[in-house]
This record gives C-alpha cells, structure tokens and sequence, in this order.
C-alpha cells in the first residue's frame, strides 16, 4: 500500500517559517510498524511541500494520502485534496490535527466540516497514531474499495458518506497511547533525514499532554495523563538533530510545558552542549510549565542563554482566568524566577504573552498587565483572540456567552497560487464582547505595534528605559505617540495612517469569502506576491527601521519633549540627552547593505556613559566631562548564525526576510555587542 502523509505549508513564496514535519514522522514510523506487525505492505513518502506533493500524486498514484490539518493550511490541504481525487479517485484521503476535539467530534460538526472539505474521507479525532492504524486496517480489510469503507464506523475517527447515504459515521474514542515509546523514532529511524538538507526548523518533543484545559486551547484534549519518551531516546534525539542541522539556527520544543518535568534540565544541557559543539541550535523555542517556578530555574540555567523564559499569562485578571479555566505563575513566583536567572547574565530574558479580548478582560485591566509586565522587564507579546476549531471556547455555548462579533484576517505568509487556483488561509479574531468595544480593539492595534517594536523586540527599549528613569512609563509613552501621530502631517503621521488603513482594509472582514474576493483582486495580490505585506507589527517595524528611522527619531524627541514639560528638569538638556541616546540607540543596530553583507564593526564618541548606565541598570545618567567612544561589533558565531538565517529566509523583500528573521531567533542577535574604547 504506497500511503503519502503531507503536514503541508505554504511554499508559494519560496520563503515562509517552516518545520521538520515530525508529527507525520510518528505517524509513518508507528503505522509501519504495525502494520509491518499485520503482514500489511506499506511504503510511506512524507512531504512538507505542497507542489512537490501535487506532482508526487499525479506521477505515483498513492493508494492513502493523509494530511495534517491547522489553521494555516486548511484550504492548501483541501486544494491538494481536489488534486487526489482528480487524479486518483479511488485514493483514500484521511485528516488529522487539532480541528478535531472530544469538543466538535459531533453530528454537527463532522457535517459541517465534510460539506466544505467534501474530498476528505475520513478525519482522525485528538492524537493521530492510533486512529490512523486503525484507518489503514479497516480500509486494507475492504480490499482498498473506497465505497464499501465510507460506509463504515471506524474507532478513533470520523467518516464521510455524505455524498452517497448523506451520513457521517463517528467512530468510539479509540483513546491516546499508553507507550509513547511504541512509536519509532523518525529521527533515529532516518525518516527526517531528507528535511535536514532544507530550510526547516527541527522539533522535539519529550513528553505530550497538558495537565491544564484553558478554554481557548486544544492542547492535551483526549489525553488523561502526561506521557513521556524514554530519556536516553530523547538524548540520542537531540544529538542526532545537532549533529546535522546546517542549514537552521533555531530549536522548536514542541512540549506543551516543557521544564514540567525534573529531567528537562539534562535535555536543557544536552541541547547547550550543541551549541558549544555546533553553533546549533543559536536559539530555543520552548513553551514553559506554570506551576513549577524552580523546575523553570534549574532549566532555564541549563540553557545558559540561548533560550528565552517564557512566563506566559494571558491575563492577570482573576475573573478572566476563572472564566478561561486557567491558573498562573504568581507574581511574586514570577518576580522570583527573575532574581535568580540573573545570575545567567546581562542577556537573560523572560517573555510573556497577553491575550486581547478574553472574557471579562477591560482596557484597564489589558493596559494594567502590560504596565505591570513592564515593570518587571519582561518581554510581552500581545495577541487578539482567535477562535481556533476543537476549542471549547470555539463551541457555540462559549460565543453566544462571551463574544459579540468576530472578523477575519489573513494568516500571515498562508497563501499562494496551486495548480491555477489562489488559495488563503485566515484567523476568525474576536473584536467585541461586552466589556471591550471595536474602537477599544482599534486603539490597541497601533498600541501593541509601538511596545512590541520599541519593548519587547528593543528596536527602542534604551529610550524607553531613560523616560522610565524620569518616571515617564512606557505606556504613557505609547499612548502619547499614537496622539501625536494622529495630528502629525508629516513623514510619520503618514506612517500612522497608513498602519490603520492597512488594519481597517485587511484586518476586519466580516466573512472569509470578503477576505478571499479581497485578496484575489489583481492589485491587492500583487502586494502579496512582491512580499509586501505581512504581520502589521513586524512588517511596520521594517519600515521604519529601514525607511523611517531618522524621521522617527526626531520623532520621538518631541514626544519625550512634550512629556517633560511639567518637570523640573531643564527640558533644552533633556533634549540634547535624548538626541544622544537615540545616536547610541541607532549605533546597537546592526547594519548590513541591500545585500545583507553585515558591518562587522563601528566606532562612535558619545557625551554620556551609556553602557556603565545600562550595565547598572539604567540609574543615574551622568554627563561625561570628555566624551567617550565605544566600538560596536558582531561575534564570528552571531555572524555566521545571522547569515544562515539570512539564507534560510532569503526573499525579493529585505522587509519581509527581517520579519520572519525575527519570529524565530533571539531579539539580541540584531544588535552589536558593545565595548569602551580606551582614550
């Protein structure tokens, strides 16, 4: 039986964040095996590449595809579908991946599904191995004959025979593994070997489940315990994947909660040692546990800096947690863990993540955590709810309770012309419920740009922390920006306008077939196709970092004019400070020609001491009597890590290879190393 598995991206573009489809991987490895176990031949391919799987199926004419199902791939899944049946009627086409929950694996919702995704067969509910086998079983035991299996129940999944007998067929749950080590090793099985030669980020995963259920994840849904991979597996995993990453610079840890677990600190090590070794992983993306604040510290120092402490919260706001079903880190823990990581050094950095237009959530209490995660420099993230399929807060219970209207966008970098049709992928964003209005959603979309640029992503995080020092917060300095960029005319003001254009047209679409209509429209899709457009955030970050970057400067020394004029400082001085810290500001960036050949090193004279006032965390700022020069450079390693990057997200559009640079590597790597220059 020759069975094609696809966890596809979006390739269009030639350039996008893609990973070693590892999910697939365990399902190919645990199938073989058994099925080897059952006396059933199999030969499995595995694709990343939807073109390349489109030409695969035309050619070879598999007997099985199967495709993993998320939000950013679901219409290039049901196009590559309409390919199969064209092509190979007779083929069996299986979905699995998140959409599906014990939540929507209903009457209702498989009809609802089948209806759009008509040439999908069958769909595998929660985790995919199990169901998958059984799948494969049962349509071996037909004799491949497609009619007879879409007539059957099948445990674990899902059928469709609306075409024939207007049924669905919902299979018992068939439940999650007992042994997660019954499934071989993709990577040590040589399955992935294939993607290590292209310009995919690997994944590891130890253990799977979430002991939490918030509502607005469906993370660990149809498990009822945490299931691990035997350690020295995971080592030998680890090894194996540094060994021949040469091509990427970062590590997914696909762990809900990694550091939950008291052996995540030897993996922790293991993956540092790599980097010692190697050069890889430069950078790790993990998801961190929330209860276990010493488990977080013991393996955040095992990383030694190359990974970021998430301490992800959503919310501080006790009504809104109760009503998510969710339970934090205290602040006080979170404070704790902050103490103790500074002993990792001046580039430790924890990060956090603020959801937009959660239940009960109000302006206050979202600018309030905001003010508060500031506080304790922490790195905030800050997202617009969306509604994700086999979530409870996606049931028709939760958004008749708490929602009051949604619109829809474009996922960013989901698109692109597949065999002569256009095909988008997009979010459903909640912008109402009954404590936040539209205009609320509105005002903090250029809000939560101007602290992710100038905070979190410390494209301005200097100038901040002088205006903190004279007791100006950072928030009040966002919302001053925005109120001065609404009446500015000239080069930033334009800026502005045009950010809440570009939101107001392509971010509140009521229906995914306006959006669709939108973005078919010659004009608008030939933004796309230059790589002009992307996540507003990033894509504005560019822009002025790029394009705008003396004009914002001046900027922002107005700004910070306007908000001292009821001081007792000396406002004539205070400016001057300011024009200097943004010279110094401008110097830590690392510059790089439209070729991206990077500046190894500069030299700048400032009037004040600012790396002794940042190396003391940013006290009191004295004047020099003499000025001072510093020499800004960039590491052999950061250089060779940046590069690798700059090949692995090569595009036309500088704007659009920064933009997926920075989804995926540490902030610090954009910015030079700093050292006095003795006089």
């Amino acid at each position: 039986m020759k069975i094609f598995l696809g966890d596809l991206v979006h390739t269009w573009t030639k350039s996008g964040i893609w990973t070693i489809p590892i999910n697939v991987g365990y399902i190919a490895s645990y199938a073989s095996k058994h099925l080897r176990k059952a006396g059933i031949d199999s030969n499995f391919k595995i694709f990343k590449d939807p073109i390349k799987m489109m030409d695969a199926i035309k050619k070879e004419r598999p007997d099985v595809v199967g495709l993993s199902y998320y939000v950013w791939n679901m219409n290039l899944n049901r196009r590559v579908l309409d390919i199969v049946r064209t092509h190979v009627p007779n083929s069996l086409t299986i979905g699995g991946g998140p959409y599906f929950t014990n939540h929507n694996a209903n009457e209702k919702g498989a009809r609802q599904f089948f209806s759009s995704h008509y040439n999908c067969d069958a769909y595998i509910i929660n985790q995919g191995e199990k169901g998958f086998l059984e799948l494969i079983k049962k349509f071996n035991e037909v004799n491949n004959d497609l009619n007879k299996f879409r007539s059957i129940t099948v445990k674990g999944s899902l059928i469709n025979d609306l075409k024939k007998n207007n049924k669905v067929h919902i299979g018992e749950d068939i439940g999650a593994l007992n042994d997660l080590n019954d499934i071989p090793s993709p990577y040590l099985n040589g399955l992935m070997d294939p993607f290590f030669d292209g310009p995919y980020i690997p994944l590891l995963e130890t253990n799977r489940s979430c002991p939490y259920r918030c509502t607005f994840c469906a993370w660990g849904i149809g498990t009822q315990k945490l299931a691990k991979f035997d350690e020295e597996r995971v080592l030998k995993e680890i090894e194996y994947i540094y060994k021949r990453s040469k091509l990427a610079t970062t590590l997914y840890i696909a762990d809900a909660n990694f550091s939950i677990l008291e052996r995540d600190s030897k993996f922790a090590a293991k993956i540092y040692e790599g980097h010692v070794k190697t050069g890889f992983p430069n950078f790790v993306n993990a998801l961190w546990n929330k209860t276990r604040p010493d488990r977080i510290v013991r393996t955040a120092k095992a990383f030694n800096n190359i990974a970021a402490v998430g301490v992800a919260l959503q919310t501080l706001d006790d009504n809104v947690l109760r009503a998510i079903k969710r339970k934090n880190l205290t602040m006080k823990q979170i404070v704790q863990i902050k103490k103790e990581l500074q002993a990792i050094g001046p580039k430790e950095k924890t990060v956090s993540e603020l959801i937009l237009g959660l239940p009960y959530e109000t302006k206050e209490s979202h600018i309030r955590a905001n003010k508060e995660l500031i506080d304790l420099d922490i790195e905030i993230y800050n997202f617009n709810l969306n509604l994700l399929p086999g979530t409870e807060m996606d049931g028709e219970e939760s958004r008749k309770k708490y929602f009051k209207k949604t619109v829809w966008r474009l996922f960013d970098n989901a698109y692109g012309v597949y065999d002569g049709e256009k095909v988008f992928e997009a979010q459903e964003i909640v912008i109402k419920t009954d404590s936040l209005l539209p205009e609320d959603f509105s005002y903090f979309r250029f809000f939560h740009f101007l602290q992710q640029m100038m905070w979190s992503k410390k494209w301005y995080y200097i100038y901040l922390k002088l205006l903190k020092s004279h007791d100006i917060h950072p928030v009040v300095v966002f919302d001053k920006i925005a109120e001065k960029c609404k009446k500015d005319n000239g080069e930033i003001g334009n800026l502005y306008t045009e950010f809440m254009n570009d939101y107001k047209k392509t971010e509140m679409f009521s229906k995914f077939e306006e959006l669709k209509k939108y973005w078919e429209e010659e004009e608008n899709f030939y933004r796309l196709e230059k790589r002009d457009f992307g996540k507003l955030n990033m894509l504005y970050t560019y822009k002025i970092v790029l394009k705008h970057r003396e004009a914002f400067n001046v900027f922002l020394v107005e700004v910070a004019k306007e908000l001292m004029q009821n001081s007792n400082n000396n406002v004539n001085d205070f400016v001057e400070l300011c024009e200097e810290i943004l010279k110094f500001q401008a110097s830590t960036f690392i510059r790089f020609d439209n070729e991206l050949n990077i500046t190894r090193q500069i030299i700048e004279r400032f009037k004040y001491d600012f790396l002794g006032w940042k190396q003391k965390g940013y006290g009191k700022l004295e004047k020099l009597k003499k000025e001072k020069s510093y020499k800004f450079y960039i590491s052999n390693r950061q250089k060779e890590a940046l590069e690798i990057q700059f090949r692995q997200y090569t595009s036309s559009n500088i704007n659009s290879t920064l933009q997926m640079m920075s989804v995926n590597s540490d902030v610090h790597h954009f910015f030079y190393d700093i050292a006095p220059v003795p006089n």
